[in-house]
């Protein structure tokens, strides 16, 4: 899926940190955010500032479009 920046979206499950996701919890599943930068050439690219106010690289796949 492609986003850009200013997209809303939300998280399709619950993210934990670390390359092998296998750190801290960062969010639950169906966390909101704004997508506010995208790196085309890192795995984990897509930069969003979640409603909590955490500020967040994820992978496209961790990601879908908000209905809302």
């Amino acid at each position: 899926m492609e986003f850009q920046v200013m997209d809303i979206v939300v998280t399709t499950r619950k993210i934990r940190a670390g390359r092998l996701e296998d750190g801290p919890v960062v969010c639950e599943k169906d966390a909101r955010g704004r997508v506010v930068a995208i790196e085309k050439n890192e795995w984990d690219g897509v930069h969003v500032r979640l409603d909590s106010n955490t500020l967040w690289w994820f992978k496209p796949s961790q990601l879908q479009p908000s209905e809302e």
